[in-house]
């Protein structure tokens, strides 16, 4: 629903205001005179830009405690130096929202810059944000961004939005980004004592004011919790940065609220909790911290952050709690891109394969076949799945014989994507989707005499969700729409490669793309698998890792991309010219990319005829720095927009610097 006047009082009560900016408005407002010495210990930030509007943030604290409303002024400029005020309004917050305050500016002129500052009793002033609106629909306007996902205070630096701002001041003016996309996890709501390895965390967050702490980790359940952690990953000056340097798009994953949740589910060592309040609050807090237009989009889903009470029975207190904060909505950039932002988290259906499950049937993995059984449910094989799971001696019953079949998005959500994707005119349809589409697939049948099966890597992803990932291509490829790009995040690694129409038939044609980025400070996947292989699974180390002279090789990228045989050869002979002759992982088709030692970010672009993409490897990010760490590799892509009937073409990729393993670095 779009705001009104008619319903401001009730947003004024929640520190949420609606400002028009009026050309030759008279600018009088002041504060009044028992306002406070104000600071802003976590600077300032602009979310969704719109061609018009824009919503801005800060959080006030008043020098000294108070039980009253917090006043201060909010002023809005066309240069730094707010030499021309085109805004000054007088605004207020409280401890009700923990001092943060968001406000919407609408009357804006489309594709310009702005710059905005906060202000509080005897000359307290918070920093300088510069922001941007949109460009207008159908304006021609070439766009550049960037995204980011995986920001773990803990384990490691923010060296990533050092680089970025560094490397984005000193770029030419039409390359500059013009917003950033952040796709989930800004915050981890769990505090690890150590990585998996046994080595030390690089920072360290403070105490939560409630938690729970058990032997290995600490993790937030309350509201002053989940605050705790965006006030803690907010005191970083370049995360801060780079918040007051660009107006960010975001949605979120699981760590906003519980590792590998779904719905209001925890799932911590694999057991399935009920928590409706511990997610409410992380809605909450969510809301509070990241400035983004929800309630202000016109005809769309997306809906502020709605405080309620959660009711008696469990799906009661569920559905509350999900609906009390809606984020999947669609924004616009000029005539090129049309982004749909989605979220994976809150309607998604439970595992389709629980914790253990596939070793009480004598499986190593996940097998792919087991996944497309379970998840498919009902559906499988045409709605004829099998009574019992084709494993051991046959005798298991199949668990989702009479199961729905499983999705991440949710019916109501996944009818509002396709229906959104279709009815776009841009010729880009950008997915900001948190989990990649990429498959990650082990082909483990081809070791011989193993009797292994091909297997899935990580179900809490795509991948765990085939069923749904068919149904959402077959759509694509049925309606004739093209240009569809994913860019994702989660899983620590960048990656690329284009998603076939069908999760099963080899010869489905592909009619997407993926790029997923790694961390900008999360702890790459490789460090963690290595670590995994060396403790608990020796019988695998080949495929993970392969210890040399001069240093440790990835090998897992060879599984990935090569697959399994190639990987364990190359670790047991250090020949590539057998990997070259046992490739490619015919269980991930389309997969182009895979490095899962990074640290660091992508750019995207998008004209109307191409897209291009950088993925960006910093070098060391879990120790400290004085200047923005330096870049270890940057993977280039070119992709251009393709006809109906037509398949996506990606080119790509070509390095520069140097290369990771297990690819060429590029001459000089």
């Amino acid at each position: 629903m779009p705001i009104t006047r008619r319903n401001m009082l009730g947003l004024l009560s929640s520190s949420t205001f609606f400002l028009t900016l009026a050309p030759g408005a008279v600018i009088s407002a002041e504060l009044p005179p028992d306002a406070p010495t104000l600071k802003f210990p976590q600077g300032v930030a602009s979310g969704d830009p719109q061609p018009d509007g824009i919503m801005l943030w800060t959080r006030a604290v008043p020098a000294t405690d108070t039980s009253t409303p917090v006043h201060l002024l909010l002023q809005v400029s066309s240069n730094r130096e707010f030499s021309t005020l085109l805004l000054q309004e007088n605004i207020q917050t409280d401890a009700e929202s923990d001092y943060t305050v968001r406000t919407y500016i609408d009357g804006l002129a489309p594709d310009t810059q702005y710059y905005y500052r906060f202000l509080g009793a005897n000359k307290s002033v918070s920093r300088t944000g510069r922001t941007r609106t949109a460009p207008a629909p159908g304006q021609p306007r070439k766009v550049n961004l960037a995204f980011v996902s995986c920001q773990s205070f803990e384990q490691g630096y923010y060296g990533s939005w050092a680089r970025m701002l560094e490397d984005d001041r000193a770029a030419d003016t039409a390359d500059q980004i013009q917003f950033v996309l952040h796709l989930g996890d800004f915050i981890y709501e769990r505090c690890w004592n150590q990585h998996v390895d046994g080595t030390a965390q690089s920072r360290t967050v403070p105490p939560f004011p409630d938690g729970v702490t058990t032997q290995e980790n600490r993790y937030a359940v309350s509201l002053a919790d989940y605050r705790h952690l965006y006030k803690t990953y907010l005191s970083d000056p370049h995360l801060q940065a780079a918040r007051a340097n660009w107006p960010f798009i975001c949605i979120w994953d699981d760590h906003e609220f519980a590792n590998d949740n779904f719905q209001s589910f925890s799932t911590y060592d694999g057991v399935q909790i009920l928590q409706a309040q511990r997610k409410l609050y992380s809605n909450q807090a969510w809301f509070e911290f990241i400035p983004a237009v929800l309630d202000e989009l016109e005809a769309q889903p997306a809906h502020d952050f709605k405080p309620q009470k959660l009711g008696d029975d469990d799906t009661t207190q569920n559905q509350t709690a999900l609906n009390s904060l809606r984020i999947y909505r669609k924004l616009s950039w000029g005539k090129y891109v049309d982004m749909v932002l989605t979220d994976g988290r809150s309607y998604r259906s439970p595992p389709c394969v629980t914790a253990g499950f596939s070793v009480s049937l004598g499986l190593p993995l996940d097998p792919v076949e087991l996944v497309a059984i379970t998840d498919a449910g009902s559906a499988y094989n045409e709605g004829n799945p099998p009574a019992t799971l084709p494993y051991g001696d046959g005798s298991v019953a199949n668990p989702a014989q009479h199961r729905a079949p499983g999705s991440m998005l949710g019916l109501e959500q996944r009818a509002w994507l396709l229906e959104t994707i279709k009815a776009s005119p841009a010729p880009w349809k950008l997915w900001a989707n948190a989990m990649p589409l990429l498959p990650m697939r082990l082909d483990m049948s081809t070791l011989p005499f193993a009797g292994y099966h091909d297997s899935v890597f990580n179900v809490d992803g795509w991948a765990g969700y085939p069923y749904e990932v068919s149904v959402l291509m077959r759509y694509l490829g049925d309606e004739n729409i093209t240009g569809l790009v994913s860019l994702s995040g989660d899983h620590h690694m960048q990656g690329a490669g284009t998603i076939c129409s069908s999760t099963t038939a080899a010869d489905a044609p592909p009619v997407a793309v993926d790029f997923n980025v790694a961390g900008i400070s999360s702890t790459p996947l490789f460090q963690d698998l290595m670590a995994v292989a060396k403790a608990d699974h020796s019988n695998f180390a080949s495929l993970v890792y392969r210890e040399t002279d001069d240093g440790i090789e990835p090998v897992w990228n060879v599984s990935m991309l090569s697959g399994v045989l190639a990987a364990f050869t190359y670790a047991k002979t250090g020949f590539n010219t057998l990997t070259d002759w046992l490739g490619p992982n015919n269980a991930n088709p389309g997969l182009q990319y895979v490095d899962t030692t990074a640290n660091g970010y992508g750019l995207a672009s998008f004209d109307a005829d191409e897209m291009q993409v950088q993925l960006i490897t910093m070098e060391d990010c879990q120790v400290p720095f004085i200047d923005p760490p330096g870049i270890r590799h940057i993977a280039k892509f070119h992709l251009p927009h393709w006809s109906a009937g037509e398949p996506p073409v990606l080119d790509g990729p070509d390095f520069e610097r140097a290369a990771p393993f297990p690819f060429k670095a590029p001459t000089v």
